[in-house]
């Protein structure tokens, strides 16, 4: 069978992990070579980028792409897992802030700031995951790390319940940003919600309901270029200079192009590399055909 070489974005909704995403489209399609960019919850919905094929080598650029959610966060309820889900170690009560505290407190996290990822979260600890070693009841002792938040809106507050619009680096966990809100108010606060909107280029105006995907005949129909969501500028080359990527040799480059930035390659066999721009010229990251 033919390798397909592509992308595509579906809604995943509520109930299932990423990885089930995956094996479903799998098993329906028969395919080996699938990956996707940025896990969501089993509680989390929304976009889910695939990839297929050799364009799974370009997971690593996506998963740093400026990502964005619609998330809802509950006051005075804080739970180990930092969401609904988990179970619950502390209540409060107490007032409520106003609408005008809560957006002041809100708008305290936009920028960059240091995080401290949930214990139930995919982080590397001791070369194990986080979560497998939460649920056995270790105590996780995970770093704060550095991350920036573009955007930050509170949409809707009705006390307890409030709406969060965010852009957010890569790496950012949206979990612990209502826990660390939830802290600033001194009532604690919890995820009840979560839906990611956007992955770089690509919003929800792009998905597919994961239903939909399995009850296609041919993927075909609906697989996008594999670098459809990245946001890098493109650049249109020969057969020539292609050959010469191909080889590991740097071509020279003309136009505006920024040192240190990642560039799209296009040939005429479309889609056909990522480079990163050094000194004037094009270094081959990755080539793919």
């Amino acid at each position: 069978m033919e390798e397909l070489f592509g992308l595509l974005p579906v809604y995943k909704p509520k109930g299932l992990t990423s990885t089930e995403v995956l094996n479903r489209i799998k098993k329906k399609f028969k395919i080996s070579k699938l990956g996707h960019t940025g896990t969501l919850d089993p509680f989390a919905e929304g976009l889910l980028i695939l990839l297929f094929g050799k364009a799974t080598r370009l997971a690593e650029y996506y998963q740093k792409l400026p990502k964005r959610y619609i998330a809802g966060g509950i006051l005075g309820i804080e739970t180990d897992t930092y969401d609904i889900t988990g179970k619950v170690i502390r209540k409060t009560h107490g007032n409520y802030p106003s609408r005008e505290e809560l957006e002041e407190i809100v708008k305290t996290f936009k920028g960059e700031i240091l995080q401290v990822p949930p214990p139930f979260s995919a982080k590397k600890v001791r070369g194990k995951r986080a979560y497998k070693l939460a649920r056995k009841g270790e105590l996780i002792n995970l770093k704060p790390v550095k991350v920036k938040i573009y955007e930050i809106h509170l949409l809707e507050y009705k006390p307890p319940h409030f709406t969060l619009d965010v852009k957010v680096s890569g790496g950012t966990y949206v979990r612990s940003l209502i826990k660390d809100i939830g802290a600033k108010t001194y009532l604690g606060a919890t995820t009840e919600s979560l839906k990611r909107t956007e992955i770089g280029g690509m919003d929800l105006s792009f998905a597919i309901p994961l239903e939909e995907v399995l009850n296609l005949e041919d993927l075909k129909e609906v697989l996008l270029p594999p670098d459809e969501g990245l946001v890098f500028p493109k650049l249109e080359i020969d057969e020539r200079r292609l050959k010469l990527l191909k080889n590991g040799v740097y071509i020279p480059l003309e136009g505006d192009f920024r040192e240190g930035e990642l560039v799209r390659v296009y040939s005429p066999s479309g889609f056909s590399a990522i480079g990163k721009v050094v000194e004037g010229k094009l270094k081959p990251e990755k080539v793919f055909v």
